[in-house]
């Protein structure tokens, strides 16, 4: 049940956001179209990801109870005219629902997930009481849940890489840097202008020596990607999407030093990580691997790199 907790939660607060937003003149229904489409959707299936990812891990630290974010709730409930009172109120019993329902599942309150509901729950109201519609602010606290959800998953990801190397991260990373050099060298010593991976890197070109490891790592994805289309059987739509998450686990062990890659990658192994629960789901269903893609009536969007 926790696996799905935000999207499900999100998905109640589109519906009743909506609703609401079509008393509401049409550039606020784009505003609550973009809030839900682009923003919060999109993060609440992250989310699940490392949460399902977050609960098999019987050493997490354990987080305090925000109050401020609770005090904020009742602080816009209590300072907003009475229609903007009710229909933010609709978007708090929701809340509140999912706290209960939270409480009856598990045995003690887990404030890591109290605090998201309320969080989400926050951005939803301010968004829905405000007469400027998406302001800079709920931008601002969007941001800060998309980086406190990379913080977890890089722990997710470090503990992970701990326990399947058995070593010293700064090691495993040399091990990382002495394997791409080899890539470079003996899998694309010399420029090949009819690699269609390469074209579309720009790199059709250049020599193994003069590819960076961040082109490396984007050829290897491309080659594997080019590898889906309608006829691909789904255990092999696993593994493709199940190296492409290795992929990214030893792309964040190399970027470590960078920011900014690391956080790239760690983008990349939840969103590939998503796709292959989705499919081995798909298989569960089906209780076979034996089906293509083209067979399914679904509307999940295959990361396959355009045709061309």
């Amino acid at each position: 049940m926790l696996g799905f907790l935000f999207g499900g939660l999100v998905k109640k607060f589109e519906r009743a956001a909506k609703n609401i937003s079509q008393n509401f003149g049409e550039s606020t229904k784009k505003e609550v179209d973009y809030l839900f489409d682009i923003k919060l959707t999109p993060f609440a299936e992250q989310l699940d990801y490392t949460l399902k990812n977050r609960v098999l891990e019987s050493n997490y630290e354990v987080e305090k109870l925000e109050t401020k974010v609770k005090n904020d709730i009742e602080s816009l409930l209590n300072n907003v005219d009475t229609k903007t009172n009710k229909n933010i109120e609709r978007i708090n019993r929701l809340r509140q629902d999912a706290i209960d329902g939270l409480e009856q599942t598990i045995d003690k309150t887990d404030n890591y997930l109290v605090n998201r509901i309320n969080q989400i729950s926050l951005v939803v109201m301010e968004t829905l009481a405000s007469t400027e519609g998406i302001t800079k602010e709920i931008l601002l606290e969007i941001s800060e849940l998309e980086d406190k959800l990379f913080k977890d998953a890089e722990q997710l990801i470090n503990k992970l890489i701990d326990a399947i190397y058995y070593l010293d991260k700064s090691i495993e990373a040399k091990i990382e840097r002495i394997q791409n050099e080899v890539k470079k060298y003996l899998a694309h010593p010399f420029p090949n202008p009819f690699d269609k991976c390469k074209q579309r890197l720009n790199i059709q070109w250049k020599y193994g020596s003069r590819i960076s490891d961040i082109e490396l790592y984007k050829l290897s994805n491309c080659y594997e990607l080019n590898k889906l289309n309608e006829q691909t059987p789904i255990d092999d739509v696993i593994e493709i999407y199940g190296q492409l998450q290795l992929n990214a686990l030893r792309m964040v062990v190399l970027v470590s030093e960078s920011p900014e890659l690391k956080r790239r990658a760690i983008q990349d192994w939840i969103e590939y990580g998503m796709l292959c629960d989705f499919w081995l789901n798909i298989a569960r269903k089906y209780a076979s691997t034996d089906f293509f893609i083209e067979g399914l009536q679904t509307n999940q969007k295959l990361l396959v790199n355009p045709k061309d």
